[in-house]
């Protein structure tokens, strides 16, 4: 496999330890290509995203790990950006070479209160009382229209963790994948993914924190993904060094049994398909 990795979270957001840490932990585990993707900054209160000031920071540690391991490894400086109304489009920042687009929060519109869509299940339950009336039909409505109007208006390198919001959904607590209505909306949702070139990405962090037992997403929406011809990206979504590639071979068995051969990277300042 080509070991690599575009979605990390470091102490300079909800991540831990230093960012040099990564990079000696993908050196230790063969890694040829790793990036960085901090939460970018939001324009509300947030304790689990890089904070303004600390952005050029961020950057500019990246930028000297970058030049300091050039030798032994690519490494790339990205972010992960939350869409909302009003959102910082970060593609355009100066020194970051990737995005990774998600929708992390839903406006309340009556409130101004942003919800959460992948907190913990008392968040999830609040969110889905508070802001739909308790209606999963229109939550889960709410979340891929916005992920669609991200995908339409402000398009990222890397879709992140496409159906997040089945993380709280253990033993279908709240939905079935099988509704109509959610197929629905995940196949337009990949319709417009398909439209825009996005690579979809394969992200195995909550299965090494305990949240769910597959990856983001499901493997019907990667089946579906494999028909549309739509590219796909393997990540860890890691928030220790540790665990940079957790579960890697298996999500890699999983892409080749539904038909995958390839993942799209970049690599050598290229977006390229490179084999599993």
């Amino acid at each position: 496999m080509f070991k690599c990795n575009f979605h990390a979270h470091s102490r300079f957001d909800d991540g831990t330890e230093e960012l040099e840490s990564y990079i000696q932990s993908a050196l230790t585990n063969g890694f040829r290509v790793f990036g960085f993707s901090g939460h970018a900054p939001v324009n509300f209160d947030s304790n689990w995203n890089i904070r303004s000031e600390d952005l050029e920071e961020y950057t500019n540690t990246a930028k000297a790990l970058k030049d300091k391991y050039k030798d032994s490894i690519e490494i790339y400086v990205g972010l992960e950006t939350d869409f909302y109304p009003g959102c910082t489009d970060w593609r355009k920042k100066r020194g970051i070479d990737y995005t990774i687009g998600a929708v992390h929060f839903l406006k309340n519109e009556e409130t101004g209160q942003y919800m959460p869509v992948d907190g913990n299940r008392q968040e999830f339950e609040e969110t889905l009382r508070y802001g739909f009336g308790g209606d999963m039909e229109s939550f889960i409505s709410a979340y891929y229209g916005k992920l669609r109007e991200m995908l339409l208006t402000m398009p990222p390198n890397i879709v992140a963790h496409l159906d997040v919001i089945k993380k709280n959904n253990e033993n279908q607590a709240y939905f079935s994948e099988d509704d109509e209505v959610y197929r629905d909306e995940v196949i337009k949702t990949l319709e417009v993914v398909s439209l825009t070139h996005t690579i979809v990405e394969v992200n195995t962090g909550g299965i090494s924190r305990g949240y769910v037992k597959e990856p983001y997403p499901s493997r019907w929406i990667l089946e579906s993904c494999f028909d549309m011809d739509i590219p796909v990206i393997l990540s860890s979504d890691c928030h220790h060094p540790d665990n940079i590639d957790y579960y890697f071979d298996e999500a890699c068995d999983l892409l080749k049994s539904i038909g995958f051969k390839s993942q799209r990277v970049l690599y050598g300042d290229e977006w390229r398909d490179v084999a599993l």
